[in-house]
């Protein structure tokens, strides 16, 4: 009976969740309809900002589509701690790739494809999200486990912090624009 609460409650707060960006998405796209003109313009000169924000929320939705049916596969309930961390693992690893292609590609639309190039962009992209991530558990650690803060907007002022130094990561070291003699 516990369990089917647990779920029951669980499924609720996903719907809610979902109905949350339904209204979301509804809003914006009427407020864009009504300002649209400025809109555009808005868009057209933060392009790159924009397409971060959209790619992000792609990776983050490619994090949570790894994520969730594998830590759910029928069986594994009974090593939930280590498969949980594993899974985790593997969803990162997943999301990061796909950062990394769609930042180059479409976000600061890097062109060179050397093989030189790409491996030291893989490097520093892989290291800088690395780096983010430690900090951002860091913070985890201090704020909620130490301090007893709530995890769940910790969580977000992290993410938001971790974002924040992934783009400029992004921008100035790894996607930079080679200066043109």
């Amino acid at each position: 009976m516990t369990a089917f609460l647990t779920d029951t409650i669980f499924g609720v707060k996903i719907y809610i969740w979902v109905l949350i960006a339904e209204y979301a998405l509804i809003a914006c796209g009427l407020l864009y309809l009504i300002f649209r003109k400025k809109a555009d313009e808005w868009i057209k000169k933060h392009k790159e900002i924009v397409l971060y924000i959209v790619f992000g929320g792609l990776t983050t939705l490619v994090n949570y589509l790894v994520f969730y049916p594998l830590v759910n596969i029928p069986g594994m309930q009974d090593n939930v701690s280590w498969w949980t961390l594993v899974v985790n693992v593997i969803a990162w690893v997943a999301a990061v790739a796909f950062a990394y292609v769609t930042n180059k590609f479409f976000v600061f639309q890097s062109k060179d494809k050397s093989g030189k190039t790409v491996f030291r962009e893989i490097v520093s992209f892989v290291g800088a999200r690395v780096a983010s991530l430690l900090i951002e558990e860091a913070i985890l650690a201090l704020f909620v486990t130490l301090l007893h803060f709530n995890e769940n907007l910790i969580k977000l002022i992290a993410s938001i912090g971790t974002v924040i130094i992934n783009y400029f990561f992004s921008k100035f070291v790894i996607f930079r624009k080679k200066k043109s003699s």
